[in-house]
Order: C-alpha cells, then structure tokens, then sequence
C-alpha cells in the first residue's frame, strides 16, 4: 500500500504542484478537533531530520517546528503540521483523520521493524516518482524535437 502524504502544501518547501493549497486549507478543520489532531501529530515517529527550523508561512515568524518528517507508518507529514492545524485550523486528508479518529487520537508506536519497512518503502516511492518524472521531461524532449 502506497504511503499517504499529509500536509504537503504546494506552498511549502519542497511542496508539490499536485499538494493542496495551505492557503485554501486554511480554517477548514474543525475547532473542536484541533488539538486532537495536532497533539497525534505531535507523537508520530521521526524517521527523516535536516538541519534547521521551518518558518510561518503566513508571517514570517521563525523557528515554529524543526526540520524533520514524522510518521504512524501510514500516513507522513512534516514536523510543522501541528502548528499549522492549531494556529490556523488546516485541513487534512478526511481518511487520515478518520485513521486518527479509529486511533482514539493514539499516535502509534512503531517498533524498529516497522519503521525500517516503512523507511524501505519510502526509499522505493521514491525511485519510482524520479523515474517517472525522468521519463516524462525525456518525452517531452522528444516532442520538442519533433516539432522542429
């Protein structure tokens, strides 16, 4: 099963032109489920760390989360998810907070087997996207070329 990615705006470094819009996502989840939500976030395994802090996209403001990935082995998301459901109420995919929900809100442990399966099928996710992705802009190439 694919893993599912959670908050990976369009507007947010690296983001993807497929994301949603942090902007549009922006009040969307409910208030009473708020700190639920950014409190399972909160306790999701680390399974990626760089260096440095991310920054508030709205204001500026540094320093709101460190610069690391976290996990509950199906679902990932960046460390300043939390902070961008509490402070602005962003939405999430309705299936991972139905996960969270199934949870009763418990974030799960994962036990070093799990996260190395996990870490595996990341790693082949991501071949297989830069894959794809050398074959579309060499096709694209090509019909350049054909249309000289």
């Amino acid at each position: 099963m694919p893993l599912q990615a959670a908050g990976n705006f369009r507007e947010l470094e690296p983001g993807s032109d497929e994301g949603p819009s942090l902007v549009e996502a922006k009040g969307k989840l409910p208030e009473a489920e708020r700190s639920q939500v950014a409190r399972y976030l909160t306790t999701g395994v680390v399974f990626a760390v760089s260096s440095g802090t991310l920054s508030d996209r709205f204001t500026g403001e540094k320093n709101i989360a460190p610069h690391h990935a976290q996990t509950d082995g199906v679902w990932h998301w960046r460390a300043d998810l939390p902070y961008y459901v509490l402070r602005y109420g962003v939405a999430l995919p309705d299936a991972f907070l139905q996960r969270m929900r199934d949870l009763d809100w418990k974030c799960p442990v994962l036990s070093p087997q799990e996260l190395n399966a996990f870490m595996e099928q990341l790693a082949f996710e991501g071949e297989v996207r830069q894959k794809l992705r050398k074959k579309q802009e060499k096709e694209a190439r090509e019909r350049q070329r054909a249309k000289k």
